[in-house]
């Protein structure tokens, strides 16, 4: 398992049920959420998909390697998710 910190950018309408769905995603490929942060409705540096303003999401996680791959599919094929950064973290050594 590594440890990743996860910003994601859905849409501002029907916030709710794209937060539920990219945590379904998560879930079905074997992640854990160990913090969750949201950082509300931003307003973009420039349009997405029509849309000028997002809801931000910020998660750390720990996931299988092989998962993200698969993650970064099915956040591509959902069109409410505008944008997502994994960002891989190192591991802290005692």
């Amino acid at each position: 398992m590594n440890n990743y910190e996860l910003t994601v950018i859905v849409r501002n309408r029907d916030v709710e049920t794209h937060k539920d769905k990219v945590k379904e995603i998560l879930q079905k490929n074997g992640t854990t959420i160990t913090k969750e942060d949201h950082w509300g409705i931003k307003k973009l540096a420039y349009e997405i998909d029509r849309e000028n303003e997002g809801f931000y999401m910020y998660m750390l996680i720990d996931s299988p390697p092989e998962a993200i791959d698969k993650i970064k599919h099915e956040f591509g094929l959902n069109a409410d998710i505008l944008r997502y950064l994994f960002v891989k973290l190192e591991k802290k050594t005692a």
